[in-house]
């Protein structure tokens, strides 16, 4: 009897000892990659004798293999001064890699991403723009006795047919045919304007570029206009593709015809009101009074006589990112701030930026967040790349992100650059730049349902060739790709023990 007394006391004194020093096991990991990087345990808390913790270089991603941060470390050190890295595992803090972290670069065309977060968050994929035909008198047989006032909604692709045809294959035809506007109401009868057509543009600000843009970006063919009321981008004049001029310049020769360059309008909303004169006209309408642009009076009595809807805001993500259409990016801004606020600028539509990063946990002011317009344009625009990990991996967007950015396993740049990589859809990335900047930023799927979120962005200020610094996105990218996830416990049966 002794003989099995002693043995059971002594298991049984084995077992209390081990379940006393397991009794913080809540802290234990049902997903191992909570297990910090660096082998620290919280402050009182030691690791226990049965502990998950012990097989964390069992079951963790190779993540902790010495060689890949030497790697990392190695490949950052050859980076410019002004560049950064931030890379999450599962979108938990702390960061799971971060080499100048609190360094300030500008972010380019990344920033778009911080305007479609908000556009999406405050207007909603439902929102459309609406641009409206409106009288202070009714229509009366088919006659108007007075003018009629062509209202901008802000729609950013508003085109004519003739300025749809100079866009490119590899452009989005996605664009509101305002031809179809004018057709409404000459099927609602419309024949005679005793007045004019008025163009009118206060539902933004009045002015026609971001206060803050240099004049060479200015003065560029990237940037049209950016009122609420505009045809064709704010182009008064653009090249006409088979044209006798276009057709000398595709060959090398003749000289620039100012007639078929582009030509930013003075007043977009004059002509705009000027071609829509025009399309009724075309239609057998007689306007007795000239074209003009100003409000509606806002001490009358107004008739909607026709209006037109752009594509929802969400058929507008695609195009947005694929073409970098900075016209709309900036639109779309100003209408965030009318949201947002009641203003329609762009000062008021970065605010609303701030607050709606703000609001989703991302600490604006903490992450060193300076912006001056929607698309990133703007050089003076500062970030840290924290700002676009936090972004990607908060629970109100990366659901977005994770649905909008390509993958590198579809035909495109992002394709073309890592063709080679195992797997190449596990990486979901947003790429971007200038001749000076490289920005990329996404996911990549290490499997077994674990994913790193990474953000580098190089400045090379003084250098009109960015090949250096694309390249060493490339490789840092490739490497992350090399990582591969192993079992969690519940791949593999164990379950942590709990206090009961």
């Amino acid at each position: 009897m002794r003989r099995i007394l002693m043995p059971l006391l002594l298991l049984a004194v084995a077992l209390g000892s081990l379940l006393g020093s397991n009794y913080l096991s809540d802290r234990l990991h049902e997903n191992l990659g909570e297990v910090a990087a660096d082998d620290t345990v919280p402050p009182g808390v030691g690791t226990p004798l049965i502990s998950t913790l012990r097989l964390r270089e069992l079951l963790t991603p190779s993540l902790t293999e010495p060689d890949f941060f030497t790697t990392l470390d190695d490949l950052m050190a050859t980076a410019p001064t002004a560049a950064c890295l931030s890379i999450t595992l599962d979108g938990r803090d702390p960061p799971f890699y971060e080499s100048g972290a609190n360094t300030q670069v500008m972010p380019s065309e990344a920033l778009v991403l911080l305007t479609l977060a908000t556009a999406h968050q405050v207007l909603g994929p439902e929102h459309t723009f609406t641009t409206s035909v409106q009288s202070t008198v009714p229509m009366d047989g088919g006659v108007v006795n007075g003018d009629i006032y062509l209202v901008g909604g802000g729609d950013p692709r508003l085109f004519t047919e003739e300025f749809l045809a100079t866009l490119t294959e590899d452009r989005s035809r996605i664009h509101t045919p305002i031809e179809e506007l004018a057709q409404k109401l000459v099927d609602d009868g419309l024949t005679l304007v005793t007045g004019a057509v008025v163009g009118d543009a206060t539902r933004y600000d009045d002015l026609r570029y971001v206060p803050s843009w240099p004049e060479s970006v200015i003065d560029s063919e990237t940037i049209g206009t950016l009122l609420a009321l505009q045809f064709d981008d704010g182009w008064v004049q653009f090249p006409v593709p088979g044209s006798e001029q276009a057709t000398d310049e595709a060959d090398g020769a003749g000289e620039q015809d100012e007639a078929n360059v582009y030509l930013a309008a003075e007043d977009p909303p004059f002509y705009a009101a000027a071609l829509f004169d025009d399309m009724l006209e075309a239609r057998d309408v007689v306007i007795r009074r000239s074209p003009r642009s100003e409000a509606v009076p806002d001490d009358e009595e107004v008739y909607v006589m026709a209006a037109i809807e752009s594509a929802p805001l969400s058929d507008l993500y695609g195009q947005i990112l694929a073409n970098r259409d900075i016209e709309t990016i900036e639109l779309l801004l100003k209408e965030i701030g009318l949201a947002a606020t009641g203003t329609g600028s762009t000062s008021a539509g970065f605010q609303a930026v701030e607050n709606t990063l703000n609001n989703a946990g991302i600490d604006v002011d903490q992450l060193q967040l300076l912006q001056f317009d929607g698309s990133g344009l703007d050089p003076a625009n500062v970030a840290t790349c924290p700002v676009f990990t936090s972004l990607l991996d908060s629970e109100e967007f990366s659901p977005l992100f994770h649905e909008l950015l390509p993958t590198a396993a579809e035909a495109g740049p992002l394709g073309n650059r890592f063709a080679g990589v195992r797997d190449p859809g596990r990486i979901t990335a947003f790429s971007g730049g200038t001749s000076s900047v490289t920005a990329m930023m996404g996911y990549i799927d290490i499997g077994l349902g674990q994913e790193v979120t990474f953000t580098f962005i190089a400045n090379q200020p003084g250098t009109d060739d960015n090949r250096a610094i694309r390249n060493l996105e490339e490789q840092i990218v490739r490497h992350l790709a090399t990582l591969a996830a192993k079992p969690s416990l519940d791949d593999i049966g164990l379950q942590p023990i709990r206090n009961s």
